[in-house]
């Protein structure tokens, strides 16, 4: 009996030395390259770019694949974000200054930073996973995001339910 108590006591010691991860966050160790950074800084800064569209590149890093002009719309984004290649359909990141009208006043515009997850159901099972645990890699390299949005339809993925999402969550608007 008292072997068995000196077990669990060297047991309980050893769990409140090493701190243990919540199993809830996965992280896939993908890394965003710096050249994915600056585009988002330019995004950010609002100057050069309207949105940028990022993929998980050899399943290693996450990489810039197209930007969008400030005079591009949320149209053009979509289309750039759902882009089908010859292999099929893939998961992407955006990274969106996204502008919108207040509810509570028709002349009060505002503009917020977005990530979008997009990963459209018949998406190859080990993509999605990969691209799943990578977005908080994706998070932790962009500061000021005022909304994440999951989208795996062209519904979750519209101007409408992004806006939405943002009303719901921006102050003074």
């Amino acid at each position: 009996m008292l072997r068995l108590a000196l077990i669990c006591f060297s047991v309980c010691l050893l769990v409140s030395w090493y701190p243990v991860q919540p199993a809830a966050v996965l992280e896939s160790g993908v890394r965003v390259t710096d050249a994915a950074k600056v585009v988002i800084d330019k995004i950010k800064a609002g100057k050069e770019f309207r949105y940028g569209v990022f993929f998980v590149k050899n399943e290693t890093v996450i990489d810039l694949e197209s930007t969008g002009s400030r005079t591009s719309t949320y149209n053009d984004y979509l289309k750039n974000l759902k882009v089908v290649k010859p292999t099929g359909k893939e998961c992407r990141y955006g990274v969106l200054d996204f502008e919108f009208q207040c509810k509570s006043s028709a002349d009060k515009k505002r503009d917020k930073l977005v990530l979008m997850s997009w990963c459209p159901d018949d998406v190859k099972v080990r993509t999605k996973f990969i691209h799943a645990a990578s977005v908080e890699g994706m998070k932790k390299a962009i500061t000021g995001i005022s909304a994440f949005v999951q989208a795996s339809d062209d519904e979750q993925a519209s101007q409408v339910e992004v806006q939405d999402k943002l009303t719901r969550t921006v102050t003074a608007c």
